[in-house]
């Protein structure tokens, strides 16, 4: 896990010294603010018994908000209250049920191109259709 920080200069002053991890802490919480993203650790909660316990926990705390709909396939949202792990679990689901296509086969004849056939075929596939 790799986080970048950016520190604003002015003049002359020197760099802050970077904070040193807290290892003892497992999960956390992203907040956005004027400074850009920062992590804050928070102490993890014992693991639920059964799964009632889990949804009690999720349910009071979990939040749900639409921003906006630009058109019939598109949504934005903000999941408020929920673990790192969770959203990104989401995340994950919601990228794995779109379906897509991709160029299968890319036959050249003669390319005299400064790319070579294997990176321009692979160019080719990585380019997203619309069908």
């Amino acid at each position: 896990l790799f986080f970048i920080v950016s520190y604003p200069t002015s003049g002359n002053s020197p760099m802050p010294p970077i904070p040193e991890p807290d290892t003892s802490a497992t999960g956390g919480i992203y907040d956005v603010n004027e400074s850009g993203i920062q992590f804050r650790h928070t102490p993890s909660l014992p693991t639920p018994a059964n799964g009632d316990e889990f949804l009690k926990r999720l349910k009071s705390s979990f939040q749900f908000n639409i921003l906006e709909r630009p058109s019939k396939n598109e949504l934005v949202f903000e999941l408020i209250g929920v673990d790192v792990s969770f959203a990104n679990a989401l995340r994950r689901i919601m990228i794995a049920e779109i379906p897509t296509m991709a160029l299968e086969h890319v036959y050249m004849w003669n390319n005299s191109g400064l790319i070579h056939d294997e990176v321009l075929s692979h160019r080719l596939g990585l380019v997203p259709l619309n069908v």
